[in-house]
């Protein structure tokens, strides 16, 4: 039953990992695509979804991407965390992490609606980056130790 329960929270974090990562390449999947037969109807799909979560400015976005750059940041850190899984840190430092990208995003969106600076689209990507990556780990590495690790130690 043990080896069910590790098997069942490999899949689960494997099946976490490969869907973020596709989250990391998705946003240029309608552009490479476009007018492919069959294909061409998936990638409309995602770009519904890009056009519904992302506004899109045509002056904060890559040509090749479907979202703007904040989003591809967003994307393409949770993609990198989901592979990289590091650094392995205890919660409270993931935790002091996250909380300084979140804040580091917020200034700059703040910053940037308020005029003191003009719109940087790498600092926006890498705004994005920042905040996504940690919570890429952080959901990789829950789904790793989801269940109940007592029972499995007392089976073995």
């Amino acid at each position: 039953m043990a080896a069910g329960r590790v098997t069942s929270r490999k899949l689960l974090a494997g099946s976490a990992r490969a869907l973020l990562v596709f989250g990391g390449i998705a946003p240029f999947v309608p552009g490479w695509i476009d007018g492919t037969p069959v294909l061409g109807a998936f990638g409309r799909a995602l770009d519904a979804w890009f056009a519904f979560q992302c506004y899109r400015d045509s002056a904060r976005s890559l040509a090749a991407s479907a979202v703007c750059t904040r989003c591809l940041g967003i994307y393409v850190g949770l993609a990198a965390g989901a592979l990289v899984l590091r650094p392995r840190l205890e919660s409270k430092r993931h935790l002091a992490w996250m909380l300084a990208a979140a804040a580091t995003l917020l200034l700059d969106v703040v910053s940037e609606t308020l005029g003191w600076r003009p719109s940087s689209a790498p600092l926006r990507f890498v705004t994005g980056f920042l905040l996504a990556y940690p919570a890429a780990v952080v959901v990789v590495r829950t789904l790793e130790s989801v269940g109940p690790r007592r029972a499995e130690a007392t089976n073995e």
